[in-house]
């Protein structure tokens, strides 16, 4: 008997004498608190992992272009790639949280992917660089 009762309390909210009484409720808004700390997590990822996404096209591209653009031995080209990735890493995240949304720091952080990436992909299909 107890336990009816409980079940009873529990889902009693969803036993109305007005079958329209849900229709009468605001809607769930998402407070404006909740929204923001949303927005810091989005760029505090996109600085993570896209300032990194970002930084390792770099230093890839960087490492296979330099043996081929300028003979440099390839063991220079991989360190230069890599301090040079510090750099765009470093800016990445700038960018991130001076960008006026979420949204911008994202397709920001697209936009800077592609040229390195088309690079990249260039010059290892076409057997420029790489292994």
């Amino acid at each position: 008997m107890s336990m009816i009762l409980i079940w009873i309390g529990f889902f009693s909210p969803f036993f109305h004498e007005f079958p329209n009484d849900f229709a009468r409720r605001p809607a769930h808004v998402v407070s404006a608190s909740f929204r923001y700390r949303l927005g810091v997590a989005s760029r505090a990822a996109a600085a993570i992992a896209g300032g990194y996404g970002v930084a390792a096209l770099f230093a890839a591209a960087l490492a296979v272009c330099l043996p081929a653009a300028f003979g440099m031995a390839r063991s220079e080209a991989v360190m230069t790639g890599t301090l040079a990735s510090f750099i765009v890493f470093a800016l990445a995240v700038m960018w991130v949280f001076a960008a006026r949304t979420a949204w911008r720091a994202w397709s920001g952080l697209a936009v800077a992917a592609v040229p390195p990436g088309l690079l990249l992909l260039l010059l290892t299909r076409s057997g420029g660089g790489g292994a």
